[in-house]
């Protein structure tokens, strides 16, 4: 059952605006935490939301790929890790995890907190982290006595990690400035109730091969998105590239467009022998032969090709008139890409 809740006060002839507030679930009664039992019954709720326990884990893993990519706003600025922003900006992917949360999971809010499960109020806390370093997430005196999640992501790593807890005065540090915020302490960490510890984040694929990106996001500037664009080919020839890394390193309108043919990289590295597979089911057998992940919808996959002979040892493909293809070698030249039926 959806309600909408509460409307916001809007100024005197703007009140029409409140009927497109978006439903969400009706926020109940508050129900008090008792006992760290009642952590492991809101895990299994919220694992029942995202479709099971593995589809929990998978659920915040998406999440946090997109704060991630939303508080770099690559499309606009070019930038795609941590290093890049502010310390606001870094703060604010905290509450990017707190929106995209409540969204995909469909949570209500909370009484004193951001969401509401099985009654009761849970607080989602968001830290960024390195390797080996042990995060810590500051948490109010207005928490205490409800369950927080706690998540926290190392994009340079790649990995991420996520707890639940019942935060109890007797789980926290001292609170020393002003909001009287504070770490957990030892008893907080013992108590914590993990959903994942260092799961695979999903790839920031510019962050795999950081010289490759370097050479890639060196050519800065208006009019240079198309070879920006026409170098991540080049540097990144076999690997699936999202639409968010297409985008940041296009830079422009449309920036799918300078993947693609009439102008885009398709036509423009043809030359060199490069096949610029999207998801159109034409790509399908080409992905197949090679043993190739398939891109989804917005993704592009830059594969070298040459013509191959019978006795050539690698897999190969046929193209609409039954030439065989294969992958290109290392350091092979090729200058001509097949004619496919797409």
């Amino acid at each position: 059952m959806t309600a909408r809740l509460k409307k916001p006060p809007v100024p005197q002839g703007f009140e029409i605006l409140n009927e497109l507030q978006p439903l969400k679930p009706v926020t109940t009664s508050k129900r008090a935490v008792s006992s760290d039992q009642d952590v492991f019954m809101v895990k299994a709720a919220l694992e029942e939301s995202a479709g099971g326990e593995g589809a929990l884990v998978r659920c915040l893993a998406s999440v946090l790929r997109r704060s991630l990519d939303q508080s770099y706003n690559g499309a606009q600025t070019g930038r795609f890790h941590l290093a890049q922003l502010s310390k606001t900006e870094k703060a604010h992917t905290g509450s990017l995890f707190e929106i995209e949360l409540q969204k995909t999971l469909d949570l209500p809010d909370g009484h004193d907190t951001d969401y509401q499960v099985l009654g009761m109020d849970l607080d989602a806390k968001f830290t960024h982290s390195r390797k080996g370093a042990m995060p810590s997430w500051m948490i109010g005196p207005e928490i205490e006595g409800n369950i927080a999640l706690l998540a926290t992501a190392d994009d340079y790593s790649s990995v991420w990690s996520a707890w639940l807890v019942w935060v109890t005065p007797g789980r926290r540090n001292a609170g020393r400035n002003r909001d009287a915020k504070a770490s957990l302490n030892v008893a907080g960490r013992k108590a914590r109730i993990p959903i994942a510890e260092d799961s695979p984040l999903p790839p920031n694929d510019l962050l795999q091969r950081p010289a490759d990106a370097y050479e890639v996001m060196r050519h800065q500037g208006q009019g240079r998105g198309q070879k920006r664009i026409l170098e991540l080919c080049r540097r990144f020839e076999g690997t699936v590239l999202s639409r968010t890394t297409v985008a940041t390193v296009a830079q422009q309108l449309d920036p799918v467009k300078r993947m693609r043919a009439n102008g885009g990289a398709r036509t423009r590295l043809a030359a060199e022998g490069f096949l610029v597979l999207g998801h159109e089911s034409g790509y399908v057998p080409v992905a197949k032969a090679l043993g190739l992940p398939m891109p989804y919808s917005g993704e592009f996959l830059p594969l070298r090709v040459s013509r191959a002979e019978v006795s050539d040892p690698e897999p190969h493909f046929l193209d609409r008139y039954g030439a065989r293809w294969r992958r290109a070698r290392v350091g092979e030249v090729t200058r001509e890409v097949p004619d496919l039926v797409i």
